[in-house]
């Protein structure tokens, strides 16, 4: 197996110009290099046509041991203490293969079908009984377009966003419980819910420090960027005390018990960007993210619930998907049991459900993989 790697000196794309948070990584392993591996157990674990033994064969490849059978169909969030890391993911994948997976450090430009797969890179030609296609759900729809001579590209990307629901204090509303975590040795466990309809997932953390305050959570971390659990070094640096508290529960599950509680829910808002320049760039669509967010306030309910003040706040999850038109996909020939050609990335997935999805997207492949075989 020849694997096509990306270029060899990487480049970060962001979601716009001024952004901290990045949508793309052109380079060997993609977003997934930085990825600390939240993995989710809820009600679409049974995706791309996978089962639960599936979910469980891929966990124990890379945390032996771990038990999750029983999790599955709830709503948990596990985060393990050592991360999923791509690049020492394939050096075992490709010891356990003998030699036989060979991984460059190229760019694809295009692909052409035939008497098998020709695919052209910027350094060489190759020619393969079947193709993977995995650059992301931003590269991937203009590589098609290019190759397929036609328009499979949707020119809209969809994404998760998280937004900030507002706060229960728990010494007026006892029931609200703190969350409730599982250390193992392999990470911890996480409690989550969904909203009546099951379109959100629902989290509370802990609001400590200057976070007790209304809304102010959700107005540091729009100006840091990124969730508080991939950016600790910069919150040390900027000294937020609640932030870093934030932060240190969100990968460790430490001080659950706070007070305050703060309520976030995590949605899909479809065609939330408009894709430009063959995936080089995204124009963020406001009035489409804040009507699918105010859609989910006007019907949450939680008793005792301080709502957010910020309605106009959301916060990309760095979780594009839906890129890539399925029927206009497979009218050109991929994705069917005899394709030449399979796309094993997110950019094909338009029902992936509230939770993460990057460990599910490895499942669907893991199970395509298994079926072509």
């Amino acid at each position: 197996m020849l694997v096509i790697a990306g270029p060899e000196s990487p480049r970060t794309l962001y979601y716009e110009p001024t952004s901290a948070v990045p949508s793309a990584h052109l380079g060997h392993g993609g977003l997934g290099n930085f990825w600390h591996g939240v993995i989710p157990t809820g009600g679409r674990e049974n995706f791309a046509g996978s089962q639960p033994t599936d979910f469980e064969q891929l966990c124990a490849w890379f945390y032996p041991g771990l038990e999750v059978a029983a999790r599955l169909g709830k709503p948990f969030l596990f985060v393990p203490w050592k991360p999923i890391r791509p690049a020492k993911a394939w050096l075992r994948l490709g010891a356990e293969r003998g030699g036989k997976l060979k991984l460059i450090r190229q760019t694809a430009r295009r692909f052409e079908l035939g008497n098998g797969v020709v695919v052209h890179t910027d350094a060489g030609t190759y020619r393969a009984s079947r193709v993977w296609v995995c650059a992301g759900a931003l590269q991937t729809p203009a590589l098609l377009d290019r190759s397929l001579g036609r328009v499979v590209s949707r020119g809209m990307i969809s994404d998760h966003v998280l937004c900030y629901l507002g706060q229960v204090d728990r010494k007026v509303n006892p029931e609200v419980a703190a969350p409730r975590l599982e250390r193992t040795t392999h990470g911890v466990w996480f409690p989550a819910g969904y909203d009546a309809a099951g379109t959100a997932l629902v989290t509370s953390r802990p609001a400590r420090f200057e976070f007790r305050r209304l809304d102010f959570g959700i107005e540091q971390r729009a100006v840091f960027g990124l969730p508080p659990s991939t950016v600790l070094a910069k919150l040390l640096r900027g000294r937020s005390a609640g932030l870093i508290a934030e932060a240190l529960y969100n990968r460790a599950g430490l001080f659950p018990g706070a007070r305050m509680q703060s309520i976030y829910a995590q949605l899909v808002v479809r065609d939330a960007y408009e894709v430009q320049d063959g995936g080089e760039s995204l124009v963020r669509r406001q009035d489409t993210i804040r009507s699918a967010t105010d859609a989910l306030r006007a019907t949450f309910g939680l008793q005792g619930l301080q709502p957010s003040r910020r309605p106009d706040l959301g916060l990309p999850m760095i979780h594009l998907h839906h890129s890539v038109d399925a029927r206009a996909a497979a009218a050109a020939g991929l994705n069917t049991t005899q394709s030449l050609v399979r796309v094993a990335d997110a950019s094909m997935y338009e029902n992936i459900g509230p939770e993460h999805h990057s460990f599910k997207v490895m499942v669907g492949a893991f199970v395509m993989a298994r079926a072509a075989q």
